[in-house]
């Protein structure tokens, strides 16, 4: 077995410690996730799965009508194929209380994924249960997450995997190769597609966020990895325009010790 396979061994096996140790260390019945029917929802509940039992997982599946049907398929299909509990909840009506306009796709995508965050918090909130979030290392130093939308979560399983190495992590673990093979797409909107949106490939993107988190100079990273220097340039802005996405919300300082500031929590 090659080193990055043992690796990958060895954060699997971790990954399934931390759901287990977070749901038992909290007390709760098991876990709440929405379903996609897209790679990184799949391969969380895989997870999830091993870790947990099926009987302790609960799957949401949530459509409206511009939903890519072959997603909702799949995310039927795969719920029913790992036999799990689900249930089905469309959230056009809700969509219809806020009307879109024709001028901002943005703000009426970002309502959709914070109607499911509700949804699924009700559901964990009444089986006593946690809300395990799907997002990956790069949607989350890119900041493309919907505040208090996908990026509400309790914990984060895959929350240190590049999405360039979700398609490994879900090999390994036996998610079925229709996910895999998908292209990457949150059904914002119609046609839209993660990487469209981005402006670049999430291989392109990966390997300059790899070369970041080394520490590497960032002048080099476009001759080290063959990507361009604007590429660069905007994932490092995409990074910078998104810190509020990955921090608990500004206290103004009055105190000696101040909440997401100075404020160490109990360890005992």
């Amino acid at each position: 077995m090659s080193q990055e396979q043992d690796s990958m061994e060895e954060d699997i096996r971790l990954m399934k410690k931390f759901i287990a140790d977070k749901v038992e260390k909290t007390n709760t019945e098991g876990v709440v996730l929405g379903l996609s029917g897209g790679l990184d929802s799949t391969t969380v509940l895989k997870l999830s799965i091993d870790a947990l039992g099926k009987e302790r997982v609960h799957g949401i599946i949530m459509p409206e009508s511009t939903s890519p049907k072959e997603d909702m398929k799949d995310a039927h299909w795969i719920a029913d194929k790992w036999d799990i509990e689900y249930d089905e909840y469309n959230i056009d009506p809700i969509l219809e209380c806020f009307p879109a306009t024709s001028e901002e796709k943005l703000p009426y995508a970002n309502l959709k994924a914070r109607i499911r965050a509700c949804i699924e918090y009700y559901i964990a909130n009444v089986e006593r249960k946690l809300v395990i979030g799907t997002s990956n290392k790069s949607e989350l130093l890119l900041g493309y997450t919907t505040k208090y939308g996908d990026s509400a979560a309790d914990f984060l399983p895959m929350g240190d995997v590049y999405k360039s190495d979700v398609k490994k992590l879900a090999k390994k673990i036996d998610v079925p190769d229709r996910f895999i093979e998908k292209v990457p797409r949150a059904g914002l909107w119609e046609g839209q597609t993660d990487e469209d949106e981005l402006g670049h490939t999430y291989k392109e993107i990966d390997e300059v966020l790899k070369c970041i988190e080394a520490q590497e100079p960032l002048k080099k990273i476009a001759e080290k990895n063959g990507v361009s220097e604007s590429t660069v340039e905007d994932v490092k802005e995409m990074i910078h325009n998104s810190v509020h996405k990955r921090k608990f919300p500004t206290v103004l300082k009055l105190r000696s010790r101040t909440i997401g500031l100075d404020w160490r929590e109990f360890t005992q």
